[in-house]
């Protein structure tokens, strides 16, 4: 039987002179992109934070947008990046009460974009943040360092402009990987756990994400309609597969055997006896793919969401791809109403590809909740059904938890504040494990006699 424990805080202000902000997301014959449009708003009134069944909890932020989350450490640390006002990075225990454990100021640095990746076996979170004109910086936290930084980089001052997807950390925080632009080439940086450089590369054209395997030795580099796979090791190209349309960006599996890019199309491919192939390619009527690719851990599955620009944006589709033959393990669609757009922002995938998260901004008339979670023949097993609209989600490698980064009201809607969610699956867990700390020894049997001798059974 599982222990738990809930918290509620609530949380009120009254805050002068900030932005709100609008979205629309525009697909065209060169792929797809979002345009934000800002506001005045000289107040804003009281908010609190509300439960709903299957969270964990929800933060409740009156001012800033939640654009970025990351899940670390077996999936027990949320990082969350704030943007648009009161800019900073905050620290979550995953299954603690939903208040920061630490706090990040960002504000004197005034970025416009905050990124956030974590080490899913580690406590290790990397920070990039771009101010208006640079510089670009990189900055690595742990939970025991609270909120000083254990190191920082910063990119020369020619390199300018980076995307909130710019930065990955591998599975044991002893690799981090950082790109910016400086308007004609995307320079490509590693360092190590103590932020120091071990190997740099650079590409022509803007490179709008990065992506690290588990062991940190690949990445995939987001090069408009092209995934470019790397050997960290020798910063040089190992492979590389191009969808139709850029705007999207690619993805490589925790164990580094696959890759996937998406567009008006999906592309994935697979390393297969030392040798690397394509195995899938798929598309739609008038679907974007680009948002909402994910892999398993095993690089075995894939898991596509998409949008139907053709018909408002109306049309979300979660497709499941066995990669090992090419197959299409299943496919489900549902179709909003109204003028809002229903965009599909992200999706993740767990170890083995049996749980998949999707989440896109929803529509006037709430046909579904934005954040659904799927079982592998695509049945809801869960849902979280956000406020606003979600920018960006996450899920731990068991697919437990899920942590969702949102705005306070839909994304066509100009508006202020956002939320943050962190959501519990009902996974199969090690019975033994009982104080769930992914191992099985007599802590375990100590945190059963405690919870005995309390009354707790």
């Amino acid at each position: 039987m599982r222990l738990t424990a809930l918290t509620i805080c609530v949380c009120a202000g009254t805050v002068f002179g900030q932005q709100a902000s609008r979205d629309v997301v525009t697909t065209d014959a060169s792929g797809a992109r979002a345009d934000r449009d800002f506001v005045p708003q000289l107040m804003l009134g009281e908010d609190g934070m509300t439960t709903r069944a299957g969270l964990l909890w929800s933060f409740n932020d009156a001012v800033s947008i939640t654009d970025s989350v990351a899940l670390g450490n077996g999936g027990g640390e949320s990082w969350v990046a704030h943007s648009l006002n009161d800019k900073r990075m905050s620290k979550f225990t995953t299954a603690g009460a939903g208040v920061p454990d630490f706090v990040y100021s960002l504000a004197d640095e005034n970025p416009g974009t905050i990124g956030v990746a974590a080490a899913a076996d580690a406590s290790k979170c990397a920070v990039i943040s771009y101010p208006s004109g640079g510089p670009i910086n990189v900055r690595a936290f742990s939970d025991a360092g609270g909120n000083t930084p254990l190191w920082s980089y910063g990119f020369d001052s020619a390199y300018n402009n980076a995307s909130k997807r710019n930065v990955a950390v591998n599975a044991d925080g002893s690799r981090v990987a950082a790109v910016a632009y400086d308007g004609t080439n995307s320079l490509v940086v590693v360092l190590d756990g103590s932020g120091s450089v071990v190997g740099t590369t650079t590409l022509a054209g803007f490179c709008s994400g990065v992506e690290m395997d588990d062991s940190g030795a690949r990445m995939v580099l987001t090069m408009g309609n092209t995934a470019r796979l790397y050997d960290v090791a020798t910063m040089t190209e190992e492979y590389s597969i191009q969808t139709s349309g850029a705007g999207g960006y690619h993805r490589i599996s925790r164990d580094g055997t696959a890759i996937a890019a998406g567009g008006f199309n999906i592309r994935a491919a697979r390393e297969v006896g030392g040798v690397w192939q394509s195995v899938y390619t798929g598309n739609g009527s008038s679907d974007w793919f680009g948002w909402g690719m994910s892999l398993s851990g095993d690089g075995q599955t894939l898991f596509a969401l998409s949008h139907d620009y053709g018909d408002g944006y109306l049309t979300n589709e979660h497709r499941i791809v066995d990669l090992t033959d090419g197959s299409v393990v299943a496919v489900s669609s549902y179709t909003g109403s109204g003028s809002f757009q229903n965009s599909a922002v992200a999706s993740q995938t767990n170890e083995d590809g049996t749980i998949f998260a999707a989440a896109s901004w929803g529509d006037a008339s709430n046909t579904e909740p934005e954040v659904r979670i799927f079982d592998r023949d695509l049945n809801m097993i869960g849902s979280i059904d956000t406020d606003g609209s979600p920018f960006e989600l996450d899920m731990s490698r068991d697919g437990k938890y899920v942590l969702v980064g949102s705005k306070a009201v839909h994304a066509n809607t100009f508006g202020n504040g956002g939320n943050t969610y962190a959501y519990e699956n009902d996974v199969d867990d090690c019975v033994a494990d009982f104080n769930g700390d992914g191992s099985v020894n007599t802590q375990d049997v100590l945190a059963f006699l405690n919870a005995w001798n309390a009354g707790r059974r």
